[in-house]
């Protein structure tokens, strides 16, 4: 028991020193080898430190180490899946805590996975792998919906089952109404992504699709983000795409901040059991805000002078999907302890004191919130797109600081070797800036 606390405790020291080291100047390289290290031997929280380790290598460069670490985090994102359904009902599933149990993973995280990885990909130049990360991510979208209105209802039926002996169905989820309408209504903000899709995602697919002669697969992807965001930027792409022209276009995806995280909180619960009302403390994941790096950003060239759009509002995202985990969360948590308050009785009837006071220990150690999930996902996803014109200096600040220039040059129709942070007018450009608070990653995706 003494050894499930410090293994709580020592599991989120591991995840607070990733995160120092991910969000510091210098620390991404030990970020790095840090999460490639717990992958090895932190079974239980593999698909998180495979996911961390993929993004430190994408940041770094190390694009084939990122695909590899990012396939390894699918593989078992996507066994958890399959094995969900079959799991979750069953006694043992209820009454151990969250935090003992593999992390399997969020919706959003598995989109993002494959997102990044098409990026992998496209970084290598290899554009049939991009094409098949992209699909892949759209495909978890659409799969998204059916998945919690599915598997999860299916899962809190077989939770209410048993615990049904000692409270009714229609008690529990009155139970579980009553928490989410006390203390997770400022969840109820989020509606335009209540569909779990991610735009940034939609974006990037129908602009690579549309620039690698599937202009209709494209602009359906586009349509979806433009739907979603009504960004002027998407607009104006839909338009372009329409009808093209010879005119160039360079596209710029910012990603700023710190996504949203969770933390424990405490409620008292009284539960009315057959043998009279009981109070009952739950331990319960709550939402905490994502922090900004920077809070607006704007692009200036000669000729041009916009501000950046926001795309993606990832802690609404999060939250989205948070509050489709909430009803199973709580009526797990509810079961749970209603399981185990039938245990404690148990035990003081048959085994006396000190079977009581083990049984009451049991039910403290295994009463904490399961908090886990990534860090290394933005706040805030950016979009801005110029019309290139030839020999011009372009200019990103973020509130009057420079965050990033380049210049546009006419190239030959062979290749030619450009300078650093030069790019060619004559084709289109995607370039994706990750902007943290000191220090800012530019990549060249197309």
């Amino acid at each position: 028991m003494f050894l499930f606390l410090y293994g709580c405790t020592g599991e989120r020291a591991a995840f607070a020193r990733f995160d120092h080291a991910y969000y510091s100047p210098l620390g991404m390289q030990d970020a790095y080898a840090f999460s490639k290290k717990r992958g090895k031997k932190d079974h239980k929280n593999a698909l998180l430190w495979h996911l961390d380790n993929g993004m430190s290598a994408l940041m770094l460069g190390h694009y084939k180490q990122s695909i590899q670490a990012f396939n390894a985090a699918e593989a078992r994102f996507d066994r958890h899946r399959n094995l969900f359904g079959k799991s979750m009902g069953d006694l043992g599933a209820i009454l151990i805590n969250d935090n003992v149990k593999s992390y399997t993973g969020s919706v959003y995280e598995s989109v993002f996975l494959n997102y990044y990885k098409a990026m992998d990909y496209l970084l290598l130049g290899d554009i049939n792998g991009a094409r098949v990360e992209f699909n892949r991510a759209n495909d978890r979208q659409r799969r998204a919906k059916e998945f919690y209105h599915k598997e999860i209802k299916k899962a809190i039926s077989k939770m209410q089952e048993k615990g049904s002996s000692k409270l009714s169905a229609q008690d529990s989820a009155a139970q579980v109404n009553a928490i989410l309408a006390q203390d997770y209504s400022n969840l109820d903000h989020f509606q335009a992504y209540s569909d779990l899709i991610n735009p940034a995602v939609s974006y990037l697919s129908g602009l690579f699709y549309a620039l690698n002669n599937d202009r209709s697969k494209g602009m359906d992807y586009i349509k979806e983000a433009y739907g979603i965001t009504h960004s002027i930027t998407t607009g104006e792409d839909l338009l372009f795409f329409a009808n093209p022209t010879k005119e160039k276009f360079t596209w710029i995806f910012i990603e700023d901040g710190k996504q949203a995280t969770k933390q424990e909180f405490k409620i008292d619960l009284p539960l009315p059991l057959p043998n009279g009302v009981y109070d009952a403390s739950l331990a319960l994941p709550q939402f905490l805000d994502g922090s900004d790096f920077h809070n607006s950003f704007s692009i200036t060239t000669p000729r041009q002078n916009k501000d950046f759009e926001e795309l993606v509002y990832v802690d609404g995202l999060i939250a989205s999907e948070f509050k489709k985990q909430l009803p199973y969360i709580l009526t797990r948590a509810i079961t749970s302890t209603i399981l185990k308050l039938g245990i404690e009785a148990l035990s003081n009837n048959y085994l006396g004191v000190m079977g009581g006071l083990v049984s009451s220990l049991f039910a403290m150690a295994s009463a904490s919130a399961d908090i886990r999930n990534s860090v290394t996902f933005p706040r805030k996803i950016y979009i801005a797109r110029i019309l290139n014109t030839p020999n011009e200096q372009v200019s990103i600040q973020s509130e009057g600081q420079p965050i990033y220039s380049f210049s546009l040059q006419q190239c030959p129709a062979h290749n030619m070797l450009l300078l650093p942070d030069t790019y060619c007018s004559n084709k289109h450009n995607i370039l994706y800036i990750r902007s943290f608070e000191y220090t800012n990653i530019v990549k060249v995706l197309w």
